[in-house]
C-alpha cells in the first residue's frame, strides 16, 4: 500500500535477488545424494566518507558509513545482508551520550530513500514545493539544513527485498517478508548494528513512515522485552496503525468514512472545490472534524434504519465539505470511497488528484471510468528519488554497486504474511496501537511523536488521531502534530521545516 506502492486493486502496500535452492539428485539405486554445501556469502562491503554541512549558522562534520550488516542464526551462519548507510557527528566526545535514530519507510516492501532524501538526511531532494510535476532528469540534490543530524546520528534501515538488502545462505527474501518475519529481522539488525558500533547505551529512536508504524510499534516488545533494547522515543510519519482505519478495509466497516472525511475536506479546498468560503484551512477542518466525529458517525451508525430527512440532511453537510454533489453522496449511501473520491473530485476536468497527497493531480485516460489508473504523487515523485540515490551513492559516497536498488517491491507487498496469532476463523484487523501502549507501560520513559499531513487520504491524519486517542498510551508523553501535504508532508517546504524542528524538540525532549 502506501509508500509508494499503489497498485489498481489498491491492495496494501507500496525481491531484488533470486537464490537457487539446493537441489537433491537420485542414484540409480534411489539414494540421495548428500546436501551439497550453500555457497560462503561475500564479505561485508563497507565504505567510509567525510563530509560537512551548513545547518543553523553550525558547521557539521559527519561521517557517512554505507555497508552491509549481516545478521546469523544461532549457529553462525549469515541469513541476511542488511545494506544500510548511517551518518555519524564527528567530534562528539563521548558518542554513547548522542541520541541514534534508526529509520526506514514502509510498504511493506519500501526501502529508506524517502524519508532519507525528503526529510532526515543532510542531502535534501530538490523537488517542486507545490504539487507541481518535477520533469525529467537531471534531476538534483542540495544540502539539507533541516536535516534531524543537528539533534542525532541516523542509521538507515532498508529491510530485506528492498534497496540492496538480501537473503544469505539457505534463506529466501520471502522468508522475512511478513509482519512477524520482518520485524524480527528489523530487531535483529538493530541489536547487530549496536553492537558492531558501541552504541549499547546510546538514547535510540524509531522512525517509521506509513507501514513503519506497524513495524515501528512490532519493535516495542522485541527490542525491549526480548532483546533488552531500551528506547527513548517512537517517531511516526503517517502511520498505518490498524488495518480498519484505511480506506480499503470498507465493506461493513463504517470507520473509514468518517475518519477520512477530514482529508477528503481538504483536499477539495485545495482545488477550489467547496461550494462554501472559509476563511481558512484550520477553520475548515474543525468543523469538518466535529461533524465527522458526532453526527456523520451516528448517522452511519443506524444504517439502513436512517430515515430520508436526516439522510438529505446529512447529504447536504458532506457535498458542503467535499465538493461533491449530493445526488452522488446520496447514490453513494453516504459513504464516500477514497478510491472513488479521487477520480471524482475533478472529474470535470479530466484529472485524477493522488491518494498519498491529494494536492497532486493528473490527466487521465479514461474520463468516465470509476477509478483512476494509477497515483499521480508516485508517478511524479518515484523517478526522481531513485535516480539522486544512485547518483548519490556513486558520487558522494563513493559506493559502486552496479546491482539493481530496490526503492518499492511490489513482490514482497503482494506476498506479504499475516501475523501467525491471527490466522483463526475470527482473526480481525491488524491493529499494533497495544504493543505500543504496552511499551509505554513497561518503559516509562518511551515517548511517542506522531505527524500527519491534512492531504493524505491514505492513513488519514484525523485517523491517526483517533486510534492514538483510543491506545491507552499516556497523554502526557504522547504528542501528535499535524501539517499541509500529504503522506510525505515533508515534500510541502513549510511543513518540512516544521516537521524537523517538532522532531528535533522531541528528541532533545522538549
Amino acid at each position: 500500500m502506501f509508500k509508494r506502492s499503489l497498485a489498481i486493486t489498491w491492495s496494501l502496500v507500496f525481491a531484488c535477488s533470486a537464490f537457487a535452492a539446493v537441489t537433491y539428485a537420485q542414484e540409480e539405486k534411489g539414494a540421495e545424494e548428500p546436501k551439497k554445501e550453500a555457497k560462503a556469502p561475500p564479505e561485508p562491503l563497507k565504505f567510509e566518507s567525510s563530509h560537512r554541512l551548513q545547518s543553523a549558522g553550525t558547521d557539521i562534520g559527519y561521517t557517512v558509513t554505507a555497508e552491509d550488516i549481516y545478521l546469523k542464526d544461532a549457529e553462525g551462519e549469515p541469513t541476511a545482508s542488511f545494506f544500510t548507510i548511517s551518518y555519524a557527528q564527528d567530534g562528539v566526545e563521548n558518542p554513547e551520550d548522542r541520541p541514534v535514530t534508526f529509520i526506514f519507510n514502509g510498504g511493506p516492501g519500501s526501502s529508506s530513500i524517502w524519508l532519507h532524501f525528503g526529510l532526515v538526511g543532510p542531502k535534501l531532494i530538490d523537488i517542486p514545493s507545490d504539487a507541481s510535476d518535477p520533469g525529467g532528469p537531471p534531476y538534483r540534490l542540495k544540502d539539507n539544513p533541516w536535516t534531524l543530524l543537528r539533534a542525532t546520528d541516523l542509521v538507515f534501515v532498508d529491510p530485506v527485498g528492498t534497496g540492496f538488502s538480501k537473503a544469505l545462505g539457505e534463506k529466501k527474501n520471502e522468508d522475512f517478508w511478513g509482519y512477524n518475519e520482518d520485524a524480527d529481522s528489523v530487531a535483529e539488525f538493530i541489536r547487530t548494528f549496536i553492537t558492531q558500533h558501541n552504541r549499547w547505551n546510546s538514547p535510540k529512536y524509531i522512525l517509521g513512515e506509513s507501514y513503519g508504524g506497524i513495524r515501528a510499534a512490532l519493535l516495542v516488545p522485541r527490542l525491549q522485552q526480548e532483546l533488552n533494547i531500551g528506547l527513548n522515543g517512537l517517531i511516526l510519519v503517517s502511520p498505518a496503525l490498524n488495518m480498519g482505519t484505511l480506506p480499503f478495509f470498507v465493506t461493513g466497516n463504517d470507520l473509514p468514512y468518517a475518519t477520512h472525511l477530514p482529508a477528503y475536506a481538504a483536499s477539495a479546498y485545495y482545488h477550489g472545490k467547496l461550494p462554501d468560503e472559509w476563511p481558512d484551512l484550520e477553520t475548515l477542518l474543525a468543523e469538518v472534524e466535529t461533524f465527522a466525529g458526532n453526527d456523520y458517525l451516528a448517522a452511519l451508525f443506524k444504517g439502513d434504519t436512517l430515515d430520508t430527512a436526516e439522510k438529505q440532511r446529512v447529504a447536504a453537510k458532506l457535498a458542503r465539505y467535499t465538493g461533491l454533489s449530493e445526488s452522488y453522496i446520496l447514490r453513494s449511501d453516504l459513504r464516500i470511497y477514497a478510491i472513488r473520491f479521487i477520480k471524482e473530485l475533478l472529474r470535470d476536468e479530466g484529472l485524477s488528484v493522488g491518494l498519498l497527497d491529494g494536492r497532486y493531480t493528473q490527466d487521465e485516460l479514461d474520463d468516465v471510468a470509476e477509478f483512476p489508473d494509477g497515483d499521480p504523487f508516485s508517478a511524479k515523485t518515484g523517478p526522481i528519488y531513485v535516480s539522486t540515490f544512485q547518483s548519490y551513492l556513486r558520487n558522494d559516497l563513493g559506493v559502486d554497486l552496479v546491482k539493481r536498488y530496490v526503492g518499492q517491491s511490489g513482490e514482497a507487498n503482494q506476498n506479504w504474511k499475516r501475523p501467525s496469532n491471527r490466522s483463526g476463523a475470527f482473526a480481525g484487523y491488524v491493529d499494533v496501537t497495544g504493543q505500543m501502549a504496552q511499551g509505554t507501560k513497561d518503559n516509562e520513559a518511551l515517548r511517542v511523536f506522531s505527524a500527519g499531513g491534512y492531504h493524505d487520504l491514505t492513513t488519514s491524519y484525523f485517523a491517526t488521531e483517533y486510534m492514538l486517542q483510543h491506545s491507552g498510551i499516556d497523554p502526557e508523553r504522547l504528542i501528535i502534530k499535524n501539517y499541509e501535504g500529504g503522506h510525505m508532508m515533508y515534500l510541502y517546504q513549510p511543513s518540512l521545516e516544521a516537521l524537523s524542528d517538532d522532531i528535533v524538540d522531541f528528541i532533545n525532549g522538549g
